[in-house]
């Protein structure tokens, strides 16, 4: 009995030490949630609140603007996600092989700065290099892939537009998937390769049957991980284009900021910001259970 009420009494202790970061979590996280959920029911503003139960929803449902961001939304990250696995594995594989030790520690200083810079400098810092008269056309002209006297409008044109934001969230975020991979490589036993070679395996078949299966666990979690930042990232459209031109590079972070905060209609922008929070949920309930699968 008296050890039964000396652990009660532990655990009374150790649960009281999480209070106080309990209810930072509910206040910060929490009840904005739940509010956020609460105003997607209402036709909302600065001066009065009217009930529409799923009419902001019925809404989005008819509402082009949305799925164009939407879908827009889907293909930036798609394709940020797909760059960063695929430029940070072929530069951890490089940096992973047997080449002078000064090199790869200057290289792995080099390439892991844009990781560094916050998302509003690195777009401040491609905004610069994509006007008509950057350091873009200037190298595109000089390598004669472009008319010099034709300077492209990267930022825009609305053809160009989402492109040249993600191009800039890739060469922001790869090192992400760099370091993450090398890591990995290293952790790859050496001898695995040996057997193979003995075997006669050439260098494709080594890593395709030897590192993808051995990076497997690592590639799951980072592509899991970067899809969910990547969908809601704000930062790269807002900055570049504000979403334009012609909304033809809004995704859905500044739809909601541009709906609540600039056209006030904050029910709607919160039926949006819902949409967001399952796609995101749905995404974090695989990633969790690929945790906890890895845990086991």
């Amino acid at each position: 009995m008296h050890a039964f009420r000396q652990k009660y009494r532990e655990e009374v202790l150790a649960f009281s030490f999480l209070w106080p970061s309990l209810l930072i979590l509910i206040a910060l996280l929490i009840y904005p949630l739940i509010d956020v959920i609460r105003l997607s029911f209402y036709d909302s503003n600065l001066q009065r609140e009217t009930w529409v139960g799923l009419g902001n929803y019925a809404t989005l449902a008819m509402d082009p603007l949305f799925w164009r961001a939407f879908w827009q939304t889907v293909v930036f990250t798609v394709f940020s996600v797909a760059l960063h696995l695929v430029i940070g594995l072929a530069l951890a594989v490089l940096l992973n092989m047997q080449l002078n030790q000064t090199f790869r520690t200057i290289a792995r200083g080099m390439l892991i700065v844009p990781w560094l810079l916050a998302p509003t400098v690195a777009g401040m810092i491609w905004v610069l290099m994509l006007q008509p008269f950057g350091v873009v056309n200037g190298l595109f002209a000089w390598l004669g892939l472009i008319d010099a006297n034709f300077a492209i409008s990267w930022l825009g044109d609305p053809s160009t537009a989402l492109g040249s934001v993600t191009a800039m969230n890739v060469w922001r975020a790869f090192p992400f998937f760099m370091v993450m991979l090398l890591a990995g490589l290293q952790a790859i036993p050496k001898q695995l390769y040996e057997a193979a070679e003995i075997d006669g395996a050439t260098l494709f078949h080594q890593f395709w049957h030897i590192t993808i299966p051995q990076l497997r666990g690592v590639i799951t979690t980072i592509v899991l991980l970067d899809s969910i930042w990547t969908f809601r990232a704000f930062d790269p459209a807002y900055v570049m284009t504000g979403g334009g031109p012609a909304h033809s590079s809004e995704v859905l972070a500044t739809a909601i900021y541009f709906d609540g905060f600039q056209k006030l209609k904050f029910g709607y922008a919160s039926a949006q910001a819902v949409v967001m929070f399952v796609v995101l949920f749905i995404a974090s309930a695989f990633y969790v259970r690929r945790a906890m699968s890895n845990a086991q």
